[in-house]
C-alpha cells in the first residue's frame, strides 16, 4: 500500500488526524484557566498603568520643585535692600542677566 513517494496511504492518515484532534483538546483551556489568565492580564495592565502614573507624578513634582526654587531665588534677589532701604539694583541686574543667559542656552 505504498505510493510512488514511499508514503503509505490509508490508516496512518487517520492516526495523524486523531493525534491532531487530541492536541487541540490538550491546548484548549478550561473556563477557570481562561479566567485566571484574563485576570492576570488585567492585573498586569493595571500595574503598568499605575507605574506610568507614578512616574508622571514624580516627573511633575520634580519640575514643580525646580520651578518654585528658581522663583524663590529670584524673589529673594529682587527683594534685597541696602542699608537705607533702597532696592539693590546690582541684584536685579544679576537676575536679568541670568534670565538672558537662560534664554540664550535654550535658543
Amino acid at each position: 500500500m505504498a505510493t510512488a513517494n514511499g508514503v503509505a496511504a490509508g490508516p496512518p492518515c487517520e492516526i495523524q488526524h486523531e493525534s491532531k484532534s487530541s492536541q487541540r483538546k490538550k491546548r484548549r483551556l478550561h473556563a477557570d484557566q481562561r479566567a485566571r489568565l484574563t485576570y492576570q492580564k488585567i492585573v498586569a495592565e493595571r500595574e503598568a498603568e499605575k507605574e506610568k502614573r507614578r512616574l508622571e507624578k514624580e516627573k511633575k513634582q520634580k519640575i514643580l520643585e525646580e520651578y518654585t526654587s528658581i522663583k524663590r531665588k529670584m524673589n529673594k534677589a529682587l527683594s534685597k535692600r541696602n542699608r537705607r532701604g533702597q532696592p539693590n539694583l546690582n541684584a536685579q541686574i544679576e537676575v536679568l542677566l541670568e534670565k538672558i543667559e537662560k534664554r540664550m542656552k535654550q535658543s
